[in-house]
Formats: C-alpha cells, sequence, structure tokens
C-alpha cells in the first residue's frame, strides 16, 4: 500500500508525515509514504507509477495547481482511492464533497485531528490487507490482493500476474474465480483471464489494456456486457 502526501510547507510536510509514521507503527502491513512539494510533481508520479496510491493527503493553498485541481485531475484520471485536504481555510470545505473528499484537516492540527481524519479511511486499510492465500511447491505463499493485476490461464496452470513478478500454481482458472466470487473488485474476462478492475489502464471494443501494458482480449459474445460493466466502475477512457 503506498500513501502520497503533498503540501509546499515543508515543514508542514514533515509533521504530517510524523502523524503518519506515528499511527502506521501499530499496523502490521507494509505501507510506503511518497511526499511531494508541488501538485505537478504528484500527478507526474501519479502518471509514471503502476501501483497507484491508496490514499493522499492534499494540502490546498499551493502554487498553480492547487490542491483542489490536483484532486480534480485525479478523479479524472479514475483515481478511486481515499483524498484528504489538509488546510488552514475552511473556505473550500464544500468543494470537497465534488470530489469525493473523505476528510478536511485544517491547520494546525494535532494528533487527535489527525487520527480523526483516519478513521475515515478504515476501508481503505482494511481493503489493503487482504490476501490471496495459494499453495507453490509446497509451500503457502500470501499474496495482497491488491498486488495482483490480473490471472491468466497456461498449460495446465493458471498465472499469477503481480506487480513485481508471475506466479505459477497448479490451480485451474474456474477454481481460483470460485475463490473470487465475492470479491467485486475482480472481473472474470471470458475462459482465459480474471482481472483486477484497479489496474484496467483502458477498454476499447474487443480488448483490454492493463496498467502494466499487457492487452487482455474480451471474447466477442461478451464484449458488449465488459465494456458496459467497466465504464459504469469508471475504469474506461473511451
Amino acid at each position: 500500500m503506498t500513501i502520497y502526501i503533498c503540501d509546499d510547507s515543508k515543514s508542514d510536510l514533515l509533521r504530517l508525515n510524523h502523524h503518519l509514521q506515528e499511527y502506521l507503527s501499530h499496523q502490521d502491513q507494509k505501507i510506503t509514504i511518497e511526499s511531494f512539494q508541488s501538485g505537478e510533481e504528484l500527478l507526474r508520479r501519479y502518471e509514471e507509477t503502476m501501483e497507484k496510491p491508496s490514499l493522499i493527503f492534499l494540502d490546498i493553498y499551493m502554487d498553480d495547481p492547487d490542491g483542489m485541481s490536483v484532486a480534480h485531475t485525479l478523479r479524472e484520471e479514475h483515481y478511486e482511492g481515499g483524498l484528504i485536504f489538509t488546510t488552514s481555510s475552511m473556505e473550500h470545505a464544500m468543494d470537497s464533497y465534488n470530489v469525493d473528499a473523505l476528510y478536511y484537516l485544517q491547520k494546525p492540527y494535532d494528533h487527535e485531528d489527525f487520527m480523526n481524519a483516519i478513521r475515515r479511511c478504515t476501508s481503505i486499510f482494511e481493503g489493503t490487507s487482504k490476501q490471496y492465500r495459494i499453495n507453490v511447491q509446497g509451500k503457502e505463499l500470501q499474496i495482497p490482493l491488491r498486488d495482483i493485476l490480473y490471472f491468466e490461464t497456461g498449460r495446465h496452470v493458471t498465472l499469477i500476474h503481480t506487480l513485481t513478478d508471475t506466479i505459477s500454481i497448479t490451480k485451474v482458472l474456474s477454481e481460483v474465480c470460485e475463490d473470487f466470487e465475492q470479491n467485486p473488485e475482480f472481473l472474470k474476462v471470458g475462459r482465459s483471464y480474471l482481472i483486477n478492475r484497479l489496474y484496467v489502464r483502458n477498454v476499447d471494443q474487443a480488448e483490454i489494456e492493463m496498467m502494466n501494458s499487457a492487452v487482455i482480449p474480451i471474447p466477442v459474445r461478451l464484449q458488449r456486457e465488459i465494456r458496459q460493466q467497466l465504464k459504469e466502475d469508471r475504469f474506461s477512457k473511451t
């Protein structure tokens, strides 16, 4: 899991990082914090990386682009993660609803104020801690669901494509699909693929492009249905 924090004030950035580190010291999961001192820098990093942040803290009063503009750009880019604004004024409090912000953290704030904001993110932290347990060559392996790009049918095996690796398991894809029946983030594409919606970059008439540039063909009989599902989830950029 990755968290972005963005503030053009270095002291405010360090203070926010301190509060986050204090909170994360009591968490079991691996979480990376990336800091930015401009909205432009954050957006550049967001475009470059395949693993998108689960949560972003944004100062509103920054030089162009300001935090609110950055938030709108992220939503237009189909960012589905959490947004928390940090600012010295309540002037834009109502505007925060237009980008589905989780919280409006007013400066100066103490650790209890910070924790009030973090409590709005419980589902985000719980969601990123979920794992898929598999057996690989006699050893149990736990893969964070958020690290899985897609599953693919191989020759007598199923391939798990993650952010960093490709893992081969002896389970057939139909069995894997049964494991994910109750998880709406994963979508079956024909008989050969099970994809993580979080990592869909684009959808056209006959194929899905994933964030790692892999192309998933859509069976003709399913094209309309799958395209519609992904459009409704705001993952299609067509």
